[in-house]
């Protein structure tokens, strides 16, 4: 007891060194509880998952395992005899800015002509413009372009060019717009001519889905042969919807109030039937009316909107060695 009184600062000073000491491995030892249940907690789920996939059946054997190998490969060979199928239009091999420029420019200018020869009438060109330029007023307009966008913009020309040529030769009165992907962080003059969707790619089959919307004036019957061609043709459309609303006189002005040729009809609308040579000397009689209370076809002007996705799946890329 003498000795404790002469020292009791450091027998407090040790008591409480002992006695952090126990709170110390105290917290250790629950720490390392904590962790140890966790890791039995992760074993116990692991050992769950694993007897749920060996029930199941087929169960993961390696006989099964080497099936679902087999089934890869042959879902890759049916895929290339797909291709084909997927047919895409080849860029330009040496594709950059002049060459780009070029392909724009002669194909702007050839669907204006194809439209004028069968008597469509094209929306307004843009403002600072002299012509429709197809959605790609910004392009027309632009001197460099990002090595990147050269590639998908040359695509989306590539398509737009087709699918005008269906509408043109399948007749139809009026063009009132087109809309597609933007391609640059600049392509927001017209907001009219852009989609706010975006361009899809499959990662497993690597086909891209381009969507489009295209809205023109027609008759039924012209509508019917724009379907007809979008089906037979060798890319790969799927219309994904088909509006069909009433539509205006405007749409067909340009092909009522021209000119009428020989015969009495148009000259715009002899273009567009193929009928502009066919007629000579003075106009023919109006036919006899007919009887009272017979039924007759009043066909109306439609003002139909696509909405269309292009499937493309690029060419094989060549094997090594």
């Amino acid at each position: 007891m003498p000795w404790i009184k002469r020292n009791l600062l450091f027998v407090v000073g040790l008591a409480v060194a002992v006695a952090l000491l126990g709170f110390g491995i105290f917290f250790y030892l629950l720490d390392k509880r904590a962790a140890a249940l966790a890791v039995d907690e992760e074993l116990n789920s692991k050992n769950g998952e694993f007897t749920t996939l060996a029930g199941n059946k087929p169960a993961p054997t390696q006989d099964n395992i080497k099936e679902a190998k087999d089934q890869q490969v042959k879902l890759a060979a049916f895929k290339e005899t797909l291709r084909p199928q997927f047919s895409v239009v080849p860029l330009p091999e040496a594709l950059d800015d002049a060459a780009f420029k070029n392909l724009l420019d002669r194909t702007i200018d050839a669907l204006s002509k194809q439209a004028e020869r069968n008597g469509v009438k094209l929306p307004a060109a843009a403002t600072g413009s002299t012509r429709y330029a197809f959605t790609f007023d910004t392009q027309v307009k632009q001197l460099e372009f990002t090595q990147r966008s050269l590639a998908p913009l040359s695509a989306q020309l590539l398509d737009v060019q087709d699918l005008c040529r269906t509408l043109f030769e399948s007749k139809i009165h009026a063009l009132e717009s087109i809309r597609r992907t933007p391609v640059n962080t600049n392509d927001i003059s017209p907001p009219s001519n852009y989609l706010a969707k975006k361009v899809q790619t499959n990662s497993m089959t690597g086909a891209a889905v381009f969507p489009y919307e295209i809205t023109f004036q027609c008759f039924s019957a012209e509508c019917a042969n724009v379907l007809e061609a979008l089906a037979n043709s060798k890319a790969v459309y799927l219309v994904k919807s088909v509006n069909i609303e009433r539509g205006s006189a405007e749409g067909i002005s340009a092909t009522t109030t021209a000119a009428p040729a020989a015969g009495g009809m148009s000259q715009a609308l002899a273009n567009r039937y193929g009928m502009g040579n066919r007629f000579g000397g003075a106009p023919a009689a109006a036919a006899a009316p007919s009887r009272p209370g017979e039924a007759i076809l009043d066909d109306k002007p439609l003002r139909v909107t696509l909405n269309i996705e292009v499937i493309k799946i690029p060419p094989a890329a060549p094997k090594k060695g």
